[in-house]
């Protein structure tokens, strides 16, 4: 690919040319003074004291030592050993020591870098005589030449093709004639690399087919006829045969001292260093599509250089990161030990200054600019203060239970107590919230008639100062008296009505007037009265409807679901502060509700019974089930209309063998209900449930069939179906929503709302509307041909990937019923598009291990039985399994990832039973699409670099940490990190851990240092610029992630180089939000009405200071599509509006599971689904997989797979 990393020039003093300081470190370290010369076994090319030629190294490609002798440059060239490359005649500028083949400031070595294209190599007599392949600016020097004819020289002045940047010599007659403005052929010599005929600006990579080089006397073929644009090795020596692709000779990758030659004469500004990593046969890199050879344990792909790819047909296949390498001599052996991994990372001092200091939130640098303008609605109202008190009066509230005096307990359970009070819990928000209400109630004269609203918890607001600074209301009841309770596991009751004291003490006078100093002043703090103001506009709803967070539900609108559960619509609503106004957000809302019915649907539901009869002695898993499912269900018992309890677990055994001991008696529950209330038990064989106490001895047991499932319970148990149904049910088109938001702000009667008119607000009743820019999209590369999308997608037909994999040995294990010659059907259509696509299926016959034909066992002993017959099946070590399975299920789903990801260390691919029979070239040609990226290839690039990371090495990283739903006990979050591994983003790595409960990411530190090496690894540069992308934070977290996270970089920084510090931009992800916009003009929507991919919203509703827009990065499926809310919280790199838009916009075309746009940034979203897929990863008990560490809590331990090896630099998540 050609356009990867630019390296700056001399003047920089960060620069990635091939100039070297006279130091002898590289321009990383920027060091002074002298340096070590590098041991000879490493091989690190570096100088002493700032002479010339002062150290030993290895260079180039092959064994050649040089040593100079003071400041003269009196260095020589050994001739290469026939088995490492060809003769001495060319490449020189693979030398990166100082004064000696590379550039400095006062010797330009063999290759100006403004003479474009020769790629440094050292010519004989090439045609017309002009072409000396490199120039030196410190003398002029003869050499007695091994190739050739002729004495080739070095020329003082411009050189190549007279300062056309035509590449490379011909040997004796061929190369780039002036006149003609043709190139020849040259001639297959021993002693000539003849023909090297590219030319940069014409995109060529390296040598031409006919100027092929051939050693005649070493049985290789180093032909360069690979070194085409469309191929992209990059020239010179191909040498496929030995795994040395790229611009590289080298047909000994593993040898310590055959470092590998670059040929190419096409490199753009002399950048082919030749590849000097020490013992690894790391190739020079190629031209501006080729790539290095030699390569890292057996040769990686080719990768370009730096120019970038013209408009046209197609690019050819892309090999590597796609900038250029400056090899591992540019830093000392210290720095290189710590970037390769071979030594530990650098102590670092917590206390350090560096890691303290704190980071400050950035500020807006202004508006985009970029993009065609058009006015939209969105769902914001204004709100208007002109009536509004000067101040607004909180009081902080607290809520506690009547303590129990003598009067009330009873005489022999005071003879009896001898232990002391019991620390009070704090009390649920639900019980709270009744007893504030009631208090306003009972004491209604304490408040003089003011309309004080509360929040439901600890604080109530008045518009206007009352009376009293602080009072204590006792003996607020909010039930009445209650009955006595079923029976106790040690035959205890509990004891009267329950009552509460309600505390409040004036807490603070809230200015009004600072919300307006707030538009001027962003140090203002604004918080406590957008709080107040919010508690105001909600207090009505939360009344009259049931409120959960900012959603209120009238429990009218409903539709029902499988399992005792249904779907509610309501709404949403919130204060926003933007610029220079306030606004309120109102949305359609839905959740899901348990239904009023009878908690035996529940229960029957989580066992897959059809009816209470067909349930018997339960199982481990079922018991385990049926306590997750029933866990903080709120009951009524019916055999006596009692208040509400709460299920805390369930007995672990049936309700006719569970004892409790009544006044000294021991009977069942089932036989107590009997006697007590004369009711016998229909399913004494179900288990009961416990609305006491989760302490043992401490239980308050029901009878399942005598409870009722209590009203207004939002149910966190949402299985696959019902999300199905959800997304089905809620999917409304944009006009219709737009219609519904009116339709419930005119139902919420703002303007009748007695609260909101003492305290001075006015809600408008329109949309309000907003200027948003539109972005062009950027084109979508293949190998052979370019595409703009439209709308946001396009799609694969005569489209080939541009880095097709090579499945050499696959198989594919069938886990379903299902026809054999429908599998083999399917696998044929399989190979056919995967050819198309240009995944290379050089195994077109896979293994097939079928459970129908044989075969028994779960489908974790079939994927390992399938791994066995394939590693004894072939030479190529397995690659892939194919799984077929039954359904959808996410549990058979779960377990075949665990088993591939974290077992077996090779990548799975699940393909549903029922889509075989409709096996077209689509869905074949979408499961190619993650079949290509989990192998290692790449589908698609952009065509336009990138911007920030295209113009300097840049690691662009993608961070989420996704916390367990409610309704899924105890187990731990999940924290992930990813980070691009090349200039296109076209590849991402990821590592996940497992941790407790908590908003940032615990070992950010060593999961991102074992990135920042694995892109060292992948492009032989360190990052300079580092782009944050973090998901999963709500706004109220982002000072104190931003904290630790920042410190977390930093640490990273220092763990790999004392005087590493890049810049960094922090950029928080979210999508969980509540603004819609939609078009005004029907011209400006698509063909549903959506707003089109690339609108970007940064005025009107954002923030009034903080540097946030709103992007819609995708076309919506179905229903009104969802923009993706982005905040910069710090930006070092200095980004304006228009340059992060465009990346975030163009980041995400480079999702690589489909032919389509996505909705948020790619890297944020590969991590959000390596988060998901780490959920697999969580297992109960004893496993098989290797255990990398553990979560506990009070109820399970849970283990977590750590992923395979073999699967750490694999795009395991797609």
């Amino acid at each position: 690919m050609g356009y990867g990393y630019e390296p700056r020039g001399n003047d920089g003093d960060r620069g990635y040319n091939s100039s070297r300081s006279s130091s002898g470190y590289d321009d990383f370290s920027r060091r002074g003074g002298d340096s070590t010369s590098s041991s000879s076994s490493r091989d690190y090319d570096s100088s002493r004291g700032g002479g010339y030629g002062s150290g030993t190294g290895s260079y180039g490609g092959g064994d050649y030592n040089y040593r100079g002798q003071g400041d003269s440059y009196s260095g020589r060239y050994s001739n290469y050993d026939d088995r490492n490359g060809p003769p001495s005649s060319g490449g020189y500028n693979q030398s990166r020591s100082t004064g000696y083949g590379g550039r400095d400031d006062t010797s330009r070595g063999y290759g100006d870098d403004r003479q474009r294209g020769y790629g440094g190599n050292y010519n004989d007599q090439a045609s017309a005589g002009r072409d000396y392949g490199g120039g030196s600016r410190s003398g002029s020097y003869d050499y007695s030449s091994s190739s050739g004819s002729s004495a080739g020289r070095y020329d003082q002045g411009r050189t190549s093709f007279e300062s056309r940047g035509y590449g490379g010599g011909g040997g004796q007659s061929g190369g780039f004639d002036a006149r003609s403005q043709q190139y020849s052929s040259g001639r297959y010599d021993d002693n000539s690399h003849g023909g090297q005929t590219s030319y940069s600006d014409r995109g060529h990579s390296g040598s031409d087919a006919s100027g092929a080089y051939k050693r005649e006397n070493n049985d290789r073929n180093y032909g360069s006829s690979q070194g085409q644009a469309n191929r992209g090795y990059g020239g010179g020596f191909e040498g496929r045969d030995t795994k040395s692709f790229g611009g590289n000779g080298d047909s000994n990758p593993g040898d310590s001292r055959s470092y590998g030659r670059n040929w190419d004469s096409g490199s753009r500004d002399n950048r082919n260093y030749g590849g000097n990593r020490e013992g690894r046969g790391y190739g020079g890199n190629g031209g501006n599509r080729g790539g290095r050879g030699g390569g890292r344990y057996g040769g990686y792909g080719g990768r370009g250089g730096r120019e970038r790819v013209e408009r046209g047909p197609g690019i050819g296949e892309v090999h590597g990161c796609g900038y250029e390498a400056v090899g591992d001599s540019i830093m000392d052996p210290r720095l290189q030990d710590l970037w390769t991994g071979r030594a530990p990372p650098m102590d670092v001092n917590p206390e350090d200054p560096e890691l303290q200091m704190e980071t400050r939130i950035c500020r807006r640098p202004g508006v985009g600019t970029e993009g065609r303008t058009m006015s939209m609605n969105v769902n914001y109202f204004s709100v208007s203060l002109d009536k509004a008190p000067p101040e607004i009066f909180k009081y902080h509230v607290d809520v506690v239970h009547t303590p129990e005096d003598e009067s009330t307990q009873p005489q022999e359970e005071k003879k009896m107590e001898v232990n002391p009070p019991r620390v009070q819990r704090p009390l649920p928000r639900s019980i709270v919230r009744n007893v504030i209400n009631a208090a306003l109630r009972q004491y209604e004269a304490a408040f003089e008639g003011f309309h004080v609203v509360h929040d439901g918890m600890s604080a109530l607001y008045s518009p206007s100062k009352l009376e009293w600074n602080s009072r204590d209301f006792p003996n607020v009841n909010t039930d009445g008296p209650a009955p006595n309770d079923p029976p106790t596991g040690d035959g205890r009751r509990r004891r009267g009505p329950r009552t509460f004291i309600v505390k409040m003490k004036l807490a603070e006078a809230i200015a009004v007037s600072s919300l307006q100093a707030h538009y001027d002043n962003p140090d203002e703090n604004v918080m406590p009265v957008l709080q107040s103001l919010d508690v105001v506009a909600r207090h009505l709803g939360a009344q009259r409807l049931v409120s959960i967070g900012r959603n209120f539900f009238g429990m009218k609108k409903t539709h029902e679901l499988k399992g005792g559960k249904e779907l509610c619509w309501g709404y949403h609503q919130a204060i926003r502060v933007a610029e220079k106004k306030l606004l309120m957000n109102v949305d359609q809302a839905a959740t899901v509700f348990y239904e009023p019915c009878e908690l035996m649907k529940l229960a029957m539901s989580a066992l897959n019974a059809r009816s209470p009869m067909a349930v018997r002695d339960l199982c481990e898993r079922d018991m385990k089930n049926l306590a997750r499912v029933l866990r903080k269900v709120e009951v009524v018992p019916t055999h006596r209309k009692d208040r509400k309890r709460a299920i805390f677990g369930v007995s672990p055994d049936r309700a006719d063998r569970t004892m409790v001991d009544i006044k000294g008696e021991t009977m069942s529950v089932a036989e107590y209900f009997y006697r007590k209330y004369n009711l016998r038990l229909q399913h004494p064989n179900l288990p009961l449930v416990n609305v006491g106490s989760k302490k043992a001895g401490r239980e308050n047991w029901l009878p399942i069939e005598l409870c009722d499932v209590a009203p207004g319970q939002r149910c966190p148990n949402i299985n696959d179906l019902d999300t199905a149904e959800i997304i089905r049910q809620t999917s409304q088109p944009p006009s219709a929503r737009r219609e519904n938001i009116l339709t419930q702000v005119r139902q919420a009667g703002f303007e009748n709302d007695p609260f909101l008119n003492a305290f001075g607000m006015q809600v408008g009743q329109q949309l309000e509307r907003t200027d948003v820019r539109v972005l062009d999209p950027p084109d979508v590369q293949y190998a052979n041909v370019s595409e703009r999308p439209t709308g946001g997608q396009w799609n694969l037909r005569d489209k080939k990937f541009v880095t097709g994999a090579v499945l050499r040995n696959w198989g594919v294990v069938v886990d379903a019923n299902v026809d054999g010659r429908e599998v083999g059907n399917f696998i044929g259509t399989m190979v056919e598009t995967a050819g198309k696509c240009g995944l290379v299926m050089e195994c077109r016959n896979p293994l097939v291990i079928d459970r129908s034909g044989g075969q028994r066992g779960e489908v974790e002993d079939l994927m390992k039985t399938c791994y066995r017959e394939l590693e004894a099946r072939g030479d190529s070590p397995p690659q892939l399994i194919m799984v077929i399975k039954q359904d959808k299920g996410s549990v058979s789903y779960g377990r075949i990832k665990r088993t591939s990801d974290t077992v077996l260390g090779i990548p799975s691919q699940c393909i549903v039973a029922s889509n075989l029979r409709r096996a077209n070239l689509q869905l074949c040609a979408n499961v190619c699409l993650k079949m290509n990226m989990k192998l290692s290839g790449k589908n698609s690039v952009l065509r336009e670099p990138l911007p920030l990371v295209s113009s300097c090495p840049t690691i662009v990283i993608g961070a989420d940490v996704e916390h367990p739903r409610s309704g899924m006990g105890s187990r731990p979050s999940i924290a992930s990190v990813v980070a691009s591994m090349d200039a296109y983003s076209a590849k991402y790595i990821g590592r996940v851990a497992v941790q407790k409960a908590a908003n940032d990411i615990q070992q950010l530190p060593h999961m991102l240092r074992d990135l920042f090496l694995s892109f060292y690894r992948s492009t032989d540069r360190r990052p300079e610029r580092v782009v944050y992308y973090r998901d999963g934070l709500s706004e109220g977290r982002f000072y104190d992630v931003l904290q630790t996270e920042m410190r977390a970089l930093r640490k990273t920084f220092k763990m790999l180089s004392d005087d590493y510090n890049p810049p960094v931009t922090f950029v928080v992800v979210n999508k969980r939000h509540h603004m819609r916009a939609f078009p005004v003009n029907a011209g400006d929507a698509d063909k549903k009405g959506n707003v089109v991919p690339g609108t970007v919203i940064d005025t009107g509703v954002v923030s009034p200071h903080r540097f946030d827009f709103f992007l819609y990065g995708h076309s919506g499926i179905q229903g009104t599509s969802v923009p993706c809310h982005y905040t910069v919280l710090h930006d070092e790199n200095g980004m304006s509006a228009d340059e992060l838009q465009r990346l975030t916009y163009h980041l995400g075309y480079t999702f690589s599971r489909c032919t389509r746009s996505v909705s948020f940034a790619t890297p944020a979203y590969y991590a959000h689904l390596a988060a998901g897929r780490a959920r697999f990863f969580l297992y109960e008990g004893s496993s098989d997989t290797a255990s990398m560490s553990t979560a506990t809590s009070n109820s399970s331990t849970f283990d977590f797979a750590g992923l395979h090896k073999n699967m750490l630099d694999c795009m395991f998540y797609v």
